[in-house]
This record gives structure tokens, C-alpha cells and sequence, in this order.
């Protein structure tokens, strides 16, 4: 009876630590967070190329949005994809925009301003015009650039 006790007591000790560790983010997800209670969950959303929009509405189906790489997150995100070769080679839809107001570069999610003298956005960007109205990162640097309207790349999702 004590053997079966202690044997129970361990199990549960081992599921607790393999809950610890277990990824707080939808399958797919990955957590880029540096809180453990307070996940960042994104998704290199690689299944289709494609404008935009059309990619934000993806993102959006699986209840995500475009990813907005704010407060260390862009460098956690280039980290990341330094780390995996499959994903130097392309291009990524993010959730900024000016496409409401030229020159006025904003989050979707809630309208903050993207800060167009942030270090995250590659030098001399934004600098598109009425043709470059969304955000996206791109090898070989994965800064944050003005893209083309019309270019067909994948997306980061984020929760």
C-alpha cells in the first residue's frame, strides 16, 4: 500500500514538471514570450502565399491576427528564424499599416503607432508611398519594411 502511495506520488510529481514545460500555445504556435504567464504565441502561417489582406484573413479564421513584433518580439522572431534555414529564404506579412492615413504607420490590433524611428524597421524605410502600404519582414534582414501592395508572401499569426 505504501509502494502504490509512493509510486502515485511520483506520477503526479512527473506530470506536474511535464505540464510546466508543455507549450501554452495552440498547435502549430509557438511561444515567443519571456513571461511563463503570459504567452506569445505566433504561427509561420506558410501553408499559402498571398496579399495582405487575404492573410490577415487567414490569420483571423484561426482567431489570431497579423503578428505585431512590439516590445522585443522582433528580435525573438529573427532569432528564431536564424535558427531555422527553411525560413531565410522568404518573406512575412506583419500587422502594421498606413493604409488609413499615408505616412501614418499603425498596429492593427489596436491603432498604436508603429514608430517609424524604431530601430526594427530596416533603414530608410517606411519609404513606399501609396504602393507600399503594409508591413512585412523579409530575408536577408528581416527588418520591418514598407512592402509592395501586390507582392504574394506568407504571414506571421499571432494570439
Amino acid at each position: 500500500m505504501k509502494r502504490a502511495a509512493t509510486v502515485a506520488l511520483a506520477f503526479a510529481a512527473a506530470l506536474t514538471v511535464a505540464s510546466c514545460q508543455v507549450n501554452p500555445c495552440p498547435f502549430q504556435y509557438e511561444n515567443f514570450g519571456t513571461d511563463p504567464m503570459v504567452p506569445m504565441c505566433i504561427k509561420f502561417y506558410m501553408t499559402e502565399k498571398g496579399l495582405w489582406h487575404h492573410m490577415r484573413a487567414l490569420c483571423q479564421a484561426e482567431g489570431a491576427n497579423l503578428a505585431e513584433l512590439r516590445n522585443g518580439l522582433h528580435n525573438s522572431v529573427y532569432q528564431y528564424i536564424m535558427q531555422h534555414p527553411d525560413l531565410q529564404d522568404e518573406g512575412f506579412w506583419i500587422g502594421g499599416t498606413d493604409e488609413d492615413q499615408e505616412g501614418n504607420w499603425t498596429w492593427v490590433s489596436d491603432g498604436a503607432d508603429m514608430n517609424i524611428f524604431s530601430p526594427d524597421w530596416y533603414p530608410g524605410q517606411p519609404d513606399g508611398g501609396l504602393d507600399e502600404n503594409y508591413a512585412c519582414i523579409y530575408t536577408p534582414d528581416f527588418y520591418f519594411h514598407s512592402c509592395a501592395n501586390n507582392i504574394l508572401i506568407y504571414a506571421l499569426c499571432q494570439i
